[in-house]
């Protein structure tokens, strides 16, 4: 920039000597410090629009860069606003991902549930089908079983029944005194020691006690000829009621044994009355295991506790 002063001052200089010629060294002098000062007058000029001139330039500078700064922060700003964006758009994404997922595995698992639920159901019904007809089926057997024990114990009925009709017959003495029959057989009864739930009870030693396996109320063959016996005795005696006590051994409960003296009580008195005794001339009564005839704890005591006792009601 100095340069550029020395020179515009030599060029004004040389016109000035050009145009004035030579004149008296006074008044050259004098025009020359006139030209002087209006050569540095111009250059002072000319530094100062120089001056303003770089000011410009310096402030369109710092306006050119502010501008670009705020274009530059603008821009980041925008960049940063769209990256947010995206990155909202990319959580939205794989937040919707994510339900989509959770709801694709709800549904599998409501499916899941679902066949479960249903072949559960299935194999329910499967199960209640095959229980109906294991029912249908044990109650068929149940049912043709019992047909065939009634038709078995309709068959010994009837053997039992002939079978005493002809002792009956044997037995039977026509001729003889009926009052004297009732005499002996008053003569056998005794009081018993305990009395029954209808008052003072009779015992007597022609109607004797039978018998049962252990845990069972059926008769077995011996004492189906006893009870056959006393049956007879019964039909020659008919103005005699009796009552049947059902017995137990020990073992078992007492709740058991009551109702396991009962059905042997029962046997005997359907055995009784399919041998032609009248029913309302029997009753029966269990006493379980109250009442041991043998108070011993062991297989030869049981036996003899496992009974039906028969005893004379009054009348």
């Amino acid at each position: 920039m100095e340069g550029k002063k020395w020179v515009v001052l030599v060029v004004i200089l040389s016109l000035g000597l050009f145009l004035l010629g030579c004149p008296k060294k006074a008044v050259k002098e004098e025009a020359f410090a006139k030209k002087t000062e209006e050569t540095v007058g111009e250059s002072d000029k000319v530094a100062k629009l120089e001056a303003e001139l770089k000011a410009k330039e310096e402030a369109a500078k710092r306006a050119l860069a502010e501008k670009e700064l705020q274009a530059e922060r603008e821009r980041a700003a925008r960049i940063k606003a769209e990256e947010a964006l995206r990155e909202k758009e990319q959580r939205a994404k794989e937040e919707a991902a994510k339900r989509a997922l959770a709801e694709k595995e709800l549904q599998a698992e409501r499916e899941r549930a679902a066949r479960l639920e249903a072949e559960r159901q299935a194999r329910e019904r499967e199960l209640r089908a095959k229980e109906e007809e294991a029912r249908r089926a044990l109650a068929e057997k149940e049912l043709q079983a019992e047909r065939e024990r009634a038709a078995r114990l309709e068959a010994e009925r009837q053997a039992k029944e002939k079978e005493l009709q002809t002792l009956q017959a044997k037995k039977e003495e026509p001729k003889r005194d009926l009052s004297g029959k009732e005499k002996e057989f008053e003569k056998t009864l005794v009081a018993k020691k305990e009395p029954g739930i209808e008052g003072e009870v009779l015992e007597s030693k022609l109607l004797r006690d039978i018998h049962f396996d252990f845990d069972r109320y059926d008769i077995r063959p011996e004492d189906a000829e006893i009870l056959k016996e006393n049956a007879a005795l019964l039909i020659k005696y008919p103005d005699k009621r009796i009552q049947i006590e059902g017995h137990c051994d020990e073992r078992g409960t007492a709740e058991y044994n009551l109702a396991l003296g009962e059905r042997r009580a029962q046997s005997a008195r359907d055995f009784l009355i399919s041998l032609g005794i009248a029913p309302n001339r029997i009753t029966t009564i269990s006493y379980g295991e109250e009442k041991p005839l043998d108070p011993g704890h062991n297989e030869e005591a049981w036996a003899k506790n496992r009974r039906c006792h028969f005893v004379i009601l009054p009348k």
